[in-house]
């Protein structure tokens, strides 16, 4: 941990010091045209990307001006600080970001876990609702088909998973595709929850931490929402297919739950 955290610091230092080069001189864009350039933008890219997202995890932002000052001179061989003084730093700085983050980390859980709680105290409420052996707590929509996957079926579906305060963290509608994946391989509020339905059902599950990502700290992607230590996740979830028969079983599922219900809208109208 303590030399990733180095390591960290020291490439975050190199990537915001180019970063706010590019800022101050911003008109004198470089001009890329060989493949050598290209491999060296692409490069330089893409560990941008990666340390600016593990600064922003870390809530670790430096003063950009000394930043610069620090590199260009320690380049020229001008530094204004011997590597013995920046080796100090450098390792109390590193313990200071620690001490923040653990501290972070408790405060964070300890919030998530009341708030999860009383969550799921006031979910277990509504009608329908019910829980199972392990704690996690589940409301059937749509029942499905008869064909329910087992743990080991690859399933097809569609998904929307939001925290308890509504702030969406993953979905497959906004990707615009079904995800396809083993249900023995992701988290176990889905592995039991996904086989309480059928073939077209669909269901909203509420899973508590131990049956999701425990007290891992999950950064958001693509604009989305973090996953914090403890935090209860909510999934609305509709299983479209079992993998492994797609194209026949459930294909000749889906028509027949389409007709079922043009019948019963006509039944209806009538």
């Amino acid at each position: 941990m303590k030399s990733l955290i180095k390591m960290t610091l020291v490439s975050s230092v190199i990537v915001l010091t180019l970063a706010g080069c590019d800022e101050k001189n911003s008109s004198n864009k470089v001009t890329i045209s060989t493949n050598a350039q290209k491999e060296a933008y692409a490069l330089g890219s893409s560990f941008a990307t990666y340390m600016k997202s593990n600064l922003e995890q870390n809530e670790i932002k430096p003063d950009q001006e000394y930043l610069i000052s620090g590199f260009n001179e320690t380049f020229r061989d001008a530094s204004q600080l011997s590597k013995d003084e920046v080796k100090t730093i450098l390792d109390e700085f590193g313990k200071r970001i620690q001490k923040e983050s653990k501290e972070r980390f408790e405060k964070e859980k300890t919030e998530n876990t009341a708030s999860g709680e009383k969550f799921r105290a006031e979910f277990a409420k509504q009608d329908g609702v019910k829980q199972t052996k392990s704690g996690l707590l589940y409301q059937i929509i749509q029942e499905g088909s008869d064909r329910h996957p087992t743990a080991q079926d690859t399933v097809i579906v569609h998904y929307t998973g939001t925290l308890t305060d509504g702030r969406k963290f993953d979905s497959s509608y906004d990707r615009g595709e079904p995800a396809t994946f083993p249900l023995n391989a992701v988290i176990k509020g889905w592995t039991e929850g996904i086989q309480l339905i059928g073939i077209g059902g669909k269901i909203k599950l509420v899973v508590p931490p131990d049956l999701a990502y425990g007290d891992q700290n999950l950064p958001g992607q693509e604009g989305k929402a973090g996953i914090q230590p403890a935090s209860t996740l909510v999934f609305e979830v509709e299983l479209l297919g079992i993998d492994d028969d797609k194209n026949d079983k459930t294909q000749e599922i889906e028509p027949a739950q389409n007709q079922e219900q043009e019948q019963k809208q006509e039944q209806s109208a009538n």
